[in-house]
């Protein structure tokens, strides 16, 4: 008969249980050591944030809100048919981010409007150096979009909008001395980036 010597067939007599034993100590004490280090280090980065501005200027650093920048053309106080009036307006952001300027339908006030109301039978031209010619029409339908303003504006570096106003050289005798109050609604958006 053939005995076998106890432990023969295993390696260097370790049980599989003690090597299992083992390899779990292995890999214990190899993830303590990976998880420590001498040395170690952090940091905290901070930040400040701001919220940009956007203020839309006339001329002489007028705001023209709540209460309305009031203007005046130099012969606007009498109309002729057929004759131009001009009116230059800088505008400007003195913000700090660009905007995009747009001019909204007028809005107008005639008190005495008449058979042939004075509103209807004038036109105006509003050109800028760079952009050309931002409107050419009707008063009452006058508005523009698109016109771009930069930020950190001043009256010196601000667009100068050119205003021709003019009556319709046929208008009637009806005209005569009609008032017609304009009040431009100017909004400054902030540019798309």
């Amino acid at each position: 008969m053939v005995h076998e010597e106890r432990g023969a067939g295993r390696s260097g007599g370790v049980t599989g249980r003690a090597r299992v034993l083992a390899a779990a100590g292995v890999v214990a004490v190899m993830a303590a050591v990976g998880s420590y280090a001498l040395f170690s280090d952090s940091g905290t980065v901070r930040t400040t944030f701001t919220a940009g501005t956007l203020d839309l200027r006339f001329d002489a650093d007028a705001d023209g809100a709540p209460a309305p920048y009031v203007v005046t053309f130099d012969g606007g106080d009498a109309l002729a048919p057929g004759v131009p009036v001009t009116r230059e307006l800088v505008v400007y952001n003195s913000g700090s981010v660009p905007a995009t300027l747009a001019l909204g339908a007028p809005v107008l006030v005639n008190e005495e409007p008449g058979d042939e109301p004075l509103q209807e039978v004038m036109s105006v031209r509003i050109s800028e150096a760079t952009a050309g010619t931002l409107y050419d029409g009707p008063l009452t339908a006058a508005a523009f979009t698109g016109l771009e303003l930069g930020p950190g504006g001043t009256t010196a570096t601000g667009l100068a909008l050119t205003f021709v106003v003019t009556v319709d050289a046929t208008a009637g005798v009806g005209v005569a001395g009609q008032t017609v109050q304009v009040d431009l609604p100017f909004t400054a958006a902030q540019a798309t980036p």
